[in-house]
């Protein structure tokens, strides 16, 4: 997009000189200690430093306000599809945003600033580094995917704006910007929080994640009951929901909202910011943290391994015993465990976790009534209650994640298979439904707030999403990403929480249902973009792992502190270059970029590149010559 000059777009009190196309220097007049800036009312970014610590100050111009950071200001226009540039402010000094609700001044306390000029929606992250990526329906998913992280997921963090006076400010992060759901839900919504975060990959984003993983471990350490419950919400007042229950639309059953739902996330959210950072000091602090998170999923095993969780994710139906999704969440859970507790020499405390994987996973796999299997129907039901009675409306996730996971054995795993491929257009509406005969659900499973849970909702597309990326099936997964992406367009980047239950629940014409501009379906999107159909993903021995499941020819270019490199995908090769200033280690699958999608020799290795350094490979089943280029 053309780009205009400062002067002409953003008035200003300095004198401007133009360093490239889209970058300017702006500097004091003379006998003035700083530059004023003005714009019209719209999104506003701050950055402020505290102790080391990067901090995010949002703010979305309605209201009066000051706002103080430091070093960075960014001022975006108040429409994301607009032609009017946005502007990355950068400066050695403190920044003031003063708004008023109609205008903007930004006060910058130093002697010159750099400016850049972006799209209205910067393909960037808060830290000022681009990405791009150039390949088949690229550009409709970039812009999605700027969309949703100017406009939804940097506004979610207000630990130094809304929640400055809070007594548990530090990784407050909200989930809706819309509605009276003020507080923070620590027990299902930061898990998709935390891996919108660590996908986007910036320094700025990934201190947030580990204030949020800060906070959960405190609360569960400071549980009243000291049974280290992850609670559900945290209000503005300190108040916090460690133990919920709701009952059935007929109030004839009852049971407990996300027993151990959080605490089965924080170890994969403890895994990956880990595998992400390589902080061993951080780990080392928090290990018996994490275990006590873990004491809380094995205090409701019984001795056959089975997990009585009650609700998982889904806070309007009422599962009053042992659900198969959950079960094999946390089986993964202790094996991610298991592997940090590799990384600190704990061989006891490793060997323990696998053993409570072995055990989960048994019990997935054998049949009903004393496991989760029903071998006449040939699918995984989705819970048992306490009366031995099996509930199954054909629940997606209770079926993908034992195959997944590894979990099923291959006779499972085959009927899995051909089970998602029957329901195909039930599992995809909007993407991911959350089961086939949702119709079927009756007055004594929904939950008295209304069955919207029974629909298609960001958590549920994560994992499915995975289980796409697990078979190799990179068209499904543009297809769903294709699809989120045209429903942001259509209302402006901004989403509602639940989607298409317009064909069984709720028949009035709506799109979605539930809370309004909801973080969900931006941060899992973010989380499937990145981690799925790109293929960066963090890795325990590497500095990455590229596992790439893209359609088609091209390139990406990712420039976060995360990731820092290119690759690029022809016919018959791959070439990967390292855009770091150091050398790092690179484990590639290119698998899924093969004719067939399926593993071959020599599909997976392991490069070390230098800085600037580029090796290409010869995709298994081409004719290309593999050969390493210096770049």
């Amino acid at each position: 997009m053309p780009f205009i000059a400062p002067e002409r777009a953003l008035p200003t009190d300095g004198t401007s000189a133009r360093l490239d196309e889209r970058s300017w220097t702006v500097t004091a007049q003379a006998g003035h200690t700083g530059i004023t800036f003005e714009a019209p009312v719209g999104p506003t970014v701050l950055l402020s430093t505290e102790a080391g610590e990067r901090y995010v100050l949002p703010d979305d111009g309605s209201t009066s306000v000051v706002l103080t950071g430091s070093g960075v200001c960014w001022l975006l226009p108040r429409k994301p599809g607009t032609d009017e540039p946005a502007w990355h402010i950068a400066a050695v000094g403190e920044i003031e945003l003063h708004s008023d609700g109609e205008r903007r001044t930004v006060t910058v306390h130093a002697g010159s600033a750099t400016l850049v000029a972006h799209r209205a929606r910067p393909h960037a992250d808060v830290d000022g580094a681009e990405f791009a990526i150039d390949l088949p329906g690229g550009d409709a998913l970039a812009d999605a995917l700027a969309g949703f992280y100017w406009g939804t997921i940097l506004p979610c963090v207000v630990e130094r704006t809304t929640a400055a006076d809070y007594p548990d400010r530090d990784g407050y992060v909200i989930s809706t910007l819309a509605d009276k759901y003020v507080g923070t839900y620590p027990d299902v919504d930061h898990e998709f929080q935390i891996k919108g975060r660590m996908a986007w990959g910036s320094r700025t984003d990934e201190d947030v994640v580990r204030r949020m993983l800060d906070l959960q471990l405190r609360l569960m350490r400071e549980d009243p009951q000291q049974l280290w419950r992850d609670p559900c919400a945290v209000q503005p007042d300190g108040d916090r929901e460690y133990h919920v229950r709701r009952n059935s639309l007929d109030n004839s059953q009852n049971a407990v909202m996300f027993l151990v739902t959080g605490n089965i996330e924080i170890l994969e959210s403890a895994w990956l910011y880990f595998a992400r950072t390589k902080d061993t000091d951080w780990l080392r602090e928090r290990i018996e943290d994490l275990e006590g998170a873990a004491s809380c999923i094995t205090d409701c095993m019984d001795r056959r391994g089975r997990l009585w969780s009650d609700v998982y994710y889904e806070d309007q139906v009422i599962k009053d015993g042992r659900e198969t999704m959950a079960a094999a969440l946390a089986a993964n859970s202790f094996e991610l465990l298991a592997a940090l507790e590799d990384v600190l020499g704990r061989a006891e405390q490793a060997h323990s976790y696998r053993e409570a994987t072995g055990l989960l996973a048994a019990a997935v796999r054998e049949p009903l009534p004393a496991g989760y299997w029903d071998d006449a129907a040939h699918r995984f039901v989705d819970w048992v209650d306490r009366s031995g009675k099996a509930h199954d409306h054909v629940h997606l996730l209770a079926n993908v994640l034992p195959a997944l996971f590894g979990h099923s054995d291959r006779t499972q795993t085959e009927h899995v298979l051909a089970l998602v491929d029957r329901e195909l257009d039930e599992f995809q509406r909007f993407p991911t439904f959350l089961a086939a005969r949702v119709q079927d659900y009756t007055d004594d499973e929904i939950g008295d707030g209304g069955p919207y849970d029974l629909c298609a909702a960001g958590r549920y597309w994560c994992w499915d999403a995975a289980f796409w990326s697990w078979r190799g099936n990179g068209a499904m997964l543009r297809q769903q990403l294709e699809t989120v992406a045209a429903q942001g367009a259509e209302d402006d980047y901004v989403m509602g929480e639940r989607y298409d239950m317009n064909h069984v629940y709720y028949v009035d014409g709506s799109k979605w249902h539930g809370a309004a501009h909801y973080y969900e379906y931006p941060c899992v999107y973010a989380w499937v973009l990145f981690t799925e159909y790109l293929g960066v993903r963090p890795s325990l021995t590497a500095d990455l792992l590229i596992a790439p499941r893209v359609v088609g020819c091209g390139t990406v270019k990712l420039g976060q502190i995360a990731y820092e490199l290119t690759y690029r995908i022809t016919q018959d090769t791959f070439e990967l270059v390292n855009g770091a200033s150091r050398t790092r280690s690179f484990e590639l699958d290119l698998s899924a970029l093969s004719d067939t999608g399926t593993q071959q020799a020599g599909a997976s290795r392991t490069v070390v590149l230098a800085p600037g350094q580029s090796v290409r490979i010869a995709l298994p089943g081409s004719a290309a010559a593999e050969g390493e280029d210096q770049a």
